[in-house]
């Protein structure tokens, strides 16, 4: 019996021991939820404050975006997929009266916008011009639409470009003013020599041959300003390149008898092309450049070569003069620019515009051993002769020499 009791007495003991155990760790389990849940309230907090800071920076901006959107000058017009008006903002109500939300913009459209416009800057029926812009609002589906109103600022443009074109027309008749009173003048003088009745027919001829001079170079520098003028307004056709060589080999052959000169063209063998341009202009230009090239003192000499690129054709005219100066190199296209005391500054202003207008590309340089070439590049029009011909080299590269 009392063995019994001793082991009942040491269960219980076990029992007890087992008991403050557990009754320890749930205290401590009980201990660390509380901490836990003190960090995860804290975290919570954090997070909750967090995210009223981030809706009051979201409804900040949103207030910012509105009143920006209706202080806008230019109107916006938010689309929705199927083409429905579901955002305005004021301009865009002044500006296309009757727009409102859930419009179709295709309505609107047709109600306020002229017919058959397709480029960025559109014309409305009140008269206004506008920039058309829009944007997908991708991932989302929809569209934005900004329309900016340039009336203001295509008139302000058009009313500085009609005083610029004022102050050149300006400066272009002072300066033809300048340069025809000197042969004026002395055609006047000359035809006043014509009415003497004591003048021989030597003497007769050679007053009218001097006044015929003067007149042809005040038709010269008018031609010139007229061209100027013109610019590259001309009409454009296909242009062989055969025979526009061949075109131009015959007014050089007046040329240089002309200026006591020796022309020599050089042509490469080239299946013939063609150019997109105006035949008289570019003849016209060509034949600018060359008699600016035997103006030059000393030059007596001037080689036309001609040769077949990858989608251009270059001609370049290489003559013996003195060359250019660098100082004068950079400005020698420039309307005005002359270095002659007789020049007008046109002719070669009017060459660069013409070239300019077929899209290709006039260069200047000086040849190390002496004179000046310049260079014309046109690009060969995509509709190709069909022509198997070649230039005949034989044919091109002898001398077109002075017969005088």
């Amino acid at each position: 019996m009392a063995r019994q009791n001793t082991v009942q007495r040491e269960q219980l003991e076990d029992a007890f021991q087992v008991f403050n155990q557990v009754s320890s760790q749930l205290v401590d389990s009980y201990h660390q939820l509380q901490a836990q849940v003190a960090c995860l309230t804290s975290e919570l907090s954090e997070a909750r404050s967090e995210r009223l800071q981030q809706m009051a920076e979201k409804v900040s901006l949103a207030n910012r975006l509105t009143r920006l959107l209706e202080t806008l000058p230019a109107a916006v017009i938010v689309l929705d997929g199927k083409g429905v008006v579901s955002q305005v903002n004021p301009a865009a109500i002044e500006l296309l009266p009757g727009i409102a939300l859930g419009c179709s913009w295709k309505t609107i459209y047709q109600r306020h916008f002229k017919s058959e416009q397709q480029s960025a800057e559109q014309w409305l029926i009140s008269g206004r011009l506008v920039t058309l812009t829009q944007r997908s609002l991708e991932p989302e589906s929809g569209r934005i639409i900004l329309l900016l109103d340039v009336t203001e600022t295509r008139q302000l443009q058009e009313r500085m470009a009609r005083r610029q074109r004022l102050s050149v027309m300006g400066e272009m008749s002072a300066q033809l003013a300048h340069q025809i009173r000197t042969p004026l003048s002395a055609a006047l003088i000359d035809t006043t020599h014509l009415s003497r009745t004591d003048l021989t027919q030597v003497q007769r001829e050679r007053f009218s041959q001097r006044c015929l001079e003067r007149l042809r170079h005040i038709e010269s520098q008018i031609n010139d300003m007229l061209a100027f003028a013109k610019g590259g307004q001309f009409e454009l056709a296909p242009i062989s390149i055969k025979a526009l060589m061949k075109e131009l080999q015959q007014g050089l052959e007046a040329l240089c008898v002309e200026h006591n000169a020796v022309i020599e063209l050089r042509f490469d063998q080239i299946t013939d092309g063609s150019v997109i341009g105006n035949q008289a202009a570019l003849l016209g230009a060509m034949m600018n450049v060359a008699v600016n090239a035997l103006q030059q003192p000393g030059a007596i000499h001037l080689i036309i070569s001609l040769h077949h690129q990858m989608d251009s054709v270059l001609i370049e005219f290489t003559d013996d003069g003195p060359g250019i100066a660098d100082e004068h190199i950079k400005h020698i296209l420039d309307p005005f620019y002359t270095t002659r005391p007789d020049g007008t500054g046109l002719g070669l202003a009017v060459v660069q515009s013409v070239v300019l207008a077929h899209h290709g590309k006039l260069t200047v340089d000086s040849v190390e051993a002496g004179g000046a070439r310049f260079s014309i590049s046109l690009p060969i029009s995509e509709e190709v002769s069909a022509l198997s011909d070649t230039l005949v080299t034989n044919e091109y590269e002898s001398a077109v020499r002075s017969s005088a």
